[in-house]
């Protein structure tokens, strides 16, 4: 059974002459510790989530879930690996009392990795709303204000081209089927996969595309591989199919074959959009899948010089004159950010009881020069530029004293994006799956609020 909160009390030693950067240091961790023990309501949710991955036995559990909503605001803030959060907390007696583990044991990573995956993207939410309510009710933020700008977080993927996505599926297929055949003899069916010449094949392709002279080998390699990876996809289609006609097979096996399941169809269309390609084709980016331990990975063009091209999802936030993230939004397929800048004027309507007096987003927000007008009779100022070319009265519009302040409150929309990417790790999430993912999200804007509320407090 999962136990909610554990009380141990430690008493570290507590030196008179402490630097004053380690004195802002405890500052800030006191401050979020009051907040998270006002608000008892972010335990029972965390709880809820957490309460799920205890053993069933009924043994009492050794950390409990309040324990592990610490460990995590820990991780982000600190912007540590699951490792590092441990070995940091472990030796410092201080973080050992602001997680409540105190001088108990300490948990290892995977526990808190598990931790970390059982808590749900609605309870992260529900988690960020209680603490925007316990903020506006204090008084500690208005909504006075908000500017809205969008951002991308990779997926924990390389770079994917046809030759490295047809060798992810080669070595994936042939390990899977390795491993099902070591677990259970009965499953040989005697394949021979030769990993080797098809590593090969996408090592010179991988080293010699680009050069002139090489372009009919590159050429002969490519189609060569193909081949190889659609001969092992049909390969895995048997094995499937031998496997179904056995009793008995091991948990290990079992385990293996499914996972060899969901990867297949993945398998087919990597060798089918490499096959159109090949034979000349244009394959728009809808049909593509551009990892095949990552399909949800979405392929983003945002006009950026040094990448012009990324992978991930789409990260919409929205922030008060505080800069307290009052609005955040992740999609499994990205909506264009007039969408999203609508959205995030009605859930600000929704959230503080009415719209902004002033609004401000860049020019990717724009719509038509009729939908500024209709959120102008709404709110004081809409501070959204036009793209392309302005007529004398959108001119002077964008030339006015308040909108122009306004675009100087929207450019720290970028500082703090750059804070949220290099501190807080939205520059890479490094969990699998959408859920996971959108989860982690919550969890970087939940952290950065609460570190934001211990400046404000």
């Amino acid at each position: 059974m999962r136990t909610k909160i554990h009380i141990q009390p430690s008493f570290p030693l507590i030196c008179n002459t402490i630097p004053q950067e380690y004195a802002d240091y405890r500052r800030r961790y006191e401050k979020i510790d009051r907040l998270l023990d006002d608000n008892p309501d972010i335990i029972n949710l965390v709880h809820a989530d957490v309460a799920r991955i205890c053993s069933d036995d009924g043994r009492e559990s050794t950390f409990s879930s309040e324990q592990f909503l610490r460990m995590i605001v820990v991780k982000v803030i600190e912007g540590l690996s699951l490792r590092d959060t441990i070995i940091r907390v472990a030796d410092s007696d201080f973080l050992r009392n602001f997680t409540r583990i105190f001088s108990g044991k300490m948990m290892n990573f995977t526990a808190l990795q598990t931790a970390m995956k059982n808590i749900g993207e609605q309870t992260w939410e529900k988690v960020n709303t209680i603490l925007f309510n316990f903020a506006f009710k204090s008084g500690t933020i208005t909504g006075t204000r908000l500017r809205v700008d969008s951002t991308v977080c990779e997926t924990n993927i390389h770079y994917p081209t046809d030759a490295s996505l047809m060798w992810d599926c080669f070595r994936v297929a042939s390990r899977l089927m390795r491993q099902c055949v070591e677990a259970d003899a009965a499953l040989d069916m005697g394949n021979r996969f030769h990993d080797k010449k098809a590593k090969r094949l996408f090592t010179f392709i991988a080293t010699h595309t680009g050069k002139k002279r090489s372009s009919r080998a590159v050429r002969r390699a490519t189609r060569k591989l193909i081949e190889k990876v659609e001969w092992i996809c049909g390969a895995g289609r048997d094995f499937l199919s031998h496997s179904a006609t056995i009793m008995h097979i091991p948990a290990e096996a079992r385990y293996r074959l499914d996972e060899l399941r969901s990867m297949l169809p993945r398998m087919r269309q990597v060798v089918s959009c490499a096959r159109r390609v090949f034979e000349g084709e244009t394959v728009p980016a809808s049909d593509r899948i551009f990892s095949i331990f990552e399909p949800h990975t979405e392929l983003l063009k945002r006009g950026k010089a040094h990448k012009p091209v990324e992978f991930g999802h789409m990260v919409t936030i929205g922030q008060t004159a505080e800069k307290f993230i009052s609005f955040y939004r992740v999609d499994e397929r990205s909506q264009h950010d007039s969408v999203l800048g609508d959205e995030a004027i009605r859930a600000h309507k929704k959230m503080f009881g009415e719209y902004p007096q002033e609004f401000t987003a860049d020019k990717n927000y724009h719509v038509s020069p009729e939908h500024t007008a209709r959120w102008e009779e709404k709110i004081s100022t809409y501070s959204v530029g036009k793209k392309g070319r302005r007529d004398e009265e959108e001119t002077q519009r964008e030339h006015g004293m308040m909108f122009r302040l306004l675009q100087k409150f929207r450019a720290g929309c970028e500082g703090s994006i750059s804070v949220l990417k290099r501190v807080f790790g939205l520059y890479r999430c490094l969990f699998r799956g959408f859920k996971s993912f959108a989860s982690s999200i919550g969890s970087i804007v939940f952290c950065h609020n609460l570190v934001v509320m211990s400046r404000l407090c």
